[in-house]
């Protein structure tokens, strides 16, 4: 009788491990839980009960993903994949720049503890030309640059953006062809909040563009200094900035720059052409800025803590973040916003 009475209650018990492991994975994380209490009340499962209870709280935070794991999704229809992401730890971290930061503007203060209870997703590279032309092929989009028959470019005798006719976003920074692998550029907060409602819409999952908050949290990549390479220049080529020793094909230079480097570019590079940050983000803190959710706020007075965007109904102005090809030193920062 007492085999008997085993057989039934580890039969049981596999059966309220299934039923545990399926709704994690449903996100339904209270029947889960009501699941393990059942477990607990079969008793001499703790070894079960602790790897299950392990699992939930990893399915609560990072969505049963593991931190710096790569993901991507297939759409609902099944013909393509998305842009790879990274899962980012969850964490805590001081957003902004403390008052005695060289280089401080008003707007990045004041420096305040911003709190991420559940991990995220971001992506892994800068979006490219050959991905958005999958976006603006299958979905139709125009581009306000499209609408408005003209974007800027840049100028190699002046050094200077001009605006130009006929420039979109199938051309680089020079208006001329774009290369498949190269970040897009010449799009605005609306086409980038466009194709990230796309993909949402393709894969029935939460697609959207960052908050400002997660956004320099990944860069930052859990590190504090000015930079997440540390607080001076790079002792290595790890981004796509401003270097002392890069030169255009005019031969012009720098007038602001970081002291002894050089990444051999000038315009954006190819989008992965340098190292990850310590998050596996790639050209985070260079090659092109990037849109935010977030509206602009002067300040950070009455910021969100939780790392959620802070949008005001019908604001006109975003943010963008992450530095650029031609971001000067001070600019680099990873408190830097505009």
């Amino acid at each position: 009788a007492r085999r008997d009475i085993r057989e039934i209650r580890l039969q049981h018990a596999g059966e309220l491990e299934t039923a545990a492991v399926l709704a994690m994975d449903a996100g339904d994380f209270e029947r889960a839980e009501h699941m393990l209490i059942e477990l607990i009340a079969l008793g001499d499962m703790d070894a079960t009960v602790n790897q299950l209870r392990r699992r939930l709280e990893e399915a609560r935070v990072y969505g049963g993903f593991k931190p710096g794991q790569a993901i991507r999704d297939h759409f609902l229809d099944g013909a393509i994949w998305t842009p790879e992401s990274v899962i980012v730890n969850a964490g805590s971290f001081m957003m902004g720049s403390s008052a005695f930061e060289d280089g401080r503007k008003e707007h990045e203060g004041p420096e305040h503890r911003v709190t991420f209870r559940r991990g995220f997703a971001i992506g892994r590279t800068e979006v490219t030309v050959a991905q958005f032309r999958v976006f603006a092929e299958r979905s139709g989009y125009k581009t306000d640059a499209e609408k408005l028959g003209y974007s800027r470019v840049y100028d190699h005798r002046s050094g200077r953006l001009s605006q130009t006719d006929g420039v979109h976003w199938e051309m680089n920074y020079e208006g001329g062809e774009a290369g498949d692998d190269e970040p897009v550029v010449h799009v605005s907060w609306n086409d980038a909040n466009a194709y990230t409602r796309w993909l949402a819409q393709g894969t029935g999952k939460p697609y959207r563009l960052p908050s400002e908050a997660e956004f320099e949290y990944a860069l930052r990549g859990g590190r504090t200094g000015r930079y997440w390479w540390g607080d001076g220049s790079p002792s290595r080529p790890v981004e796509n900035l401003t270097g002392e020793g890069d030169v255009s094909r005019n031969q012009r230079e720098w007038s602001t720059y970081f002291e002894g480097y050089s990444d051999r570019f000038w315009g954006p590079a190819p989008a992965a052409s340098f190292e990850a940050n310590p998050f596996g983000l790639h050209d985070i803190g260079g090659n092109v800025g990037e849109w935010v959710m977030d509206c602009w706020h002067e300040t950070y007075l009455r910021a969100p803590v939780d790392g959620s965007a802070w949008v005001n109904p019908g604001c006109k102005l975003r943010v963008v973040r992450g530095a650029s090809w031609a971001s000067s030193p001070v600019q680099s920062r990873s408190a830097y916003r505009v």
